[in-house]
């Protein structure tokens, strides 16, 4: 209260242009900190922009029902390309992973999924499992089920984010 008084006589011994600007800064700083709520708040709610991979023609689908190399490459390029998978993330939050000088991606793909973790901080792991059990159960990469199908679903990548009927 006496901060808020002092700023107040502070603001009377300024000339009046002073006082305005003053004022119109006050404002501008509040218009700012509520952007800023509403920012954070439609990150939580609504999907994050990602780069959609092109469907393999007839051939590369038939190499991808014969071999788990292909299948393995194409699911770490989709990672890799997806604009889900922030591999600097990954390595700043778990630094066993940094220790061990692994490719984030491929980490996730491996053994990340399995352990919870999450690929970046807009999709969290543990929240499509739990919500969709249905690819745990099938032995599904969250992340590459998301690309490949989940989008097109309107399945939920984090709390708070419609999904279902709702999220199309």
């Amino acid at each position: 209260m006496a901060e808020r008084q002092s700023s107040a006589a502070q603001m009377a011994q300024l000339p009046a242009p002073g006082a305005r600007m003053q004022v119109q800064i006050e404002r501008l700083y509040l218009e700012r900190l509520a952007l800023d709520r509403e920012v954070q708040a439609l990150r939580a709610t609504q999907p994050v922009i990602m780069v959609r991979p092109p469907r393999p023609g007839i051939i590369g689908r038939i190499v991808l029902r014969i071999s788990q190399r292909a299948v393995r490459r194409r699911n770490l390029a989709l990672l890799r390309g997806c604009g889900l998978m922030d591999g600097a993330w990954y390595l700043r939050t778990y630094a066993d992973v940094a220790q061990n000088g692994a490719d984030p991606a491929a980490h996730y793909l491996a053994h990340g999924a399995t352990d919870l973790r999450n690929p970046g901080p807009y999709f969290d792991t543990g929240h499509y499992l739990h919500l969709y059990p249905d690819i745990a159960e099938k032995g599904l990469n969250p992340l590459v089920h998301y690309i490949l199908s989940g989008i097109d679903e309107g399945r939920s990548i984090r709390p708070g984010m419609p999904h279902g009927a709702d999220a199309l």
